[in-house]
């Protein structure tokens, strides 16, 4: 397996579980009426999301940190 491998597994699991976590954590506190504040939320779940995940992958590649699986082809 090779850096890339490490850094995109690491990266989309931490990115989508991200994006979701604080989308739905704020929905909770925004007003639905207004919609500048539901495009604010968007935007800085998807920002946060995305630095956090690229972060996290890079430290990834490098330390080879999980335990990911091996595909067998059969």
């Amino acid at each position: 397996m090779n850096r890339f491998f490490y850094f995109k597994m690491t990266f989309l699991s931490i990115t989508a579980g991200l994006f979701a976590g604080i989308l739905v954590y704020g929905l909770f506190d925004v007003d639905f009426s207004n919609s500048e504040a539901l495009t604010k939320l968007l935007l800085r779940s998807f920002v946060t999301a995305i630095g956090t995940g690229l972060i996290l992958g890079i430290l990834n590649m490098f330390f080879k940190i999980g335990n990911f699986q091996k595909k067998e082809n059969s």
